[in-house]
């Protein structure tokens, strides 16, 4: 059995693409599909995928591993890079449809069967409208509680907004205010039964991030997701040892070298995995 193709598909999906990694093989109807998307990065991506399938057509599809492992290795440039760590991520997914695909079963019943048989959902604000997520200003603290209720109306027990602002690496009160203001709006409108999360998208430095930290602690956060550059383990670190809110992050980092290093500082509370 041997790869005869490694292929790409983008669906677009308004505010970003979805690329999906294809991988054939010379069985008829035998083919694999994963998941490669990295946000506003489509054309890098695709190009790693388009690079990595260099190195396994002509290869055993069933040997994952050993791909996996080629893959990361045999270029000069490891595969550390978020990157090349999607299109890796993606052919490897690929890989492992093929083999559950050949056993007849789904893959969870390869790596030891489901442990849950339930996953609790939380959405972002607005729901599937991506404009309010990103594009709802942060001094409308009225319209983040509107939107909160909203996502209650629909079933949601949790969900996450961008109540924090971009900031100045050192600002003032204003900003804090104003992310204060919008989750006890949202806090308001739903009641303590609903979880509320806010994610700041690693933009505020260390210091703004403390700032915000402290001042929505009291609203009693489910999580508070990178609240300064997820590289700056110091920096979570001295923000998640600082407020009662446990931090979140990780859905940017890429190797194991790394969660080590996050987790050994305690940098975070709450890991964020990104598998693709």
């Amino acid at each position: 059995m041997k790869i005869t193709a490694v292929e790409t598909l983008v669906c677009n999906a308004r505010m970003r693409n979805w690329v999906f990694v294809k991988v054939v093989t010379d069985q008829p109807g035998l083919i694999g599909w994963g998941e490669a998307t990295l946000e506003w990065q489509t054309r890098s991506v695709v190009g790693a995928v388009e690079d990595f399938a260099q190195l396994i057509v002509g290869e055993d599809p069933r040997r994952v591993e050993y791909l996996w492992q080629m893959m990361f290795r045999q270029h000069f440039w490891h595969a550390h890079d978020i990157t090349r760590s999607t299109a890796l991520s993606g052919i490897d997914i690929a890989l492992w449809d093929i083999i559950g695909k050949i056993h007849g079963v789904p893959c969870h019943q390869l790596w030891g069967g489901p442990v849950r048989d339930y996953i609790r959902t939380y959405c972002h604000l607005g729901g599937g409208k991506m404009e309010d997520f990103y594009e709802t200003p942060v001094e409308d603290a009225k319209r983040f509680g509107e939107l909160a209720l909203a996502a209650v109306e629909n079933g949601f027990t949790a969900m996450k907004s961008m109540a924090v602002p971009p900031t100045m690496p050192l600002e003032g009160l204003r900003p804090v205010k104003r992310a204060e203001a919008a989750v006890a709006a949202m806090r308001d409108a739903v009641g303590d039964d609903i979880d509320l999360m806010v994610d700041c998208h690693a933009r505020p430095s260390p210091a703004m991030g403390l700032k915000f930290g402290k001042a929505l602690d009291p609203y009693g956060l489910y999580f508070y997701e990178e609240p300064c550059w997820p590289e700056n383990v110091e920096g979570l670190a001295m923000i998640n040892d600082a407020i009662t809110t446990p931090v979140a992050s990780g859905e940017r980092v890429t190797v194991l070298e790394d969660f080590v290093r996050l987790f050994a500082a305690r940098a975070c509370d709450v890991c964020q995995m990104d598998l693709t």
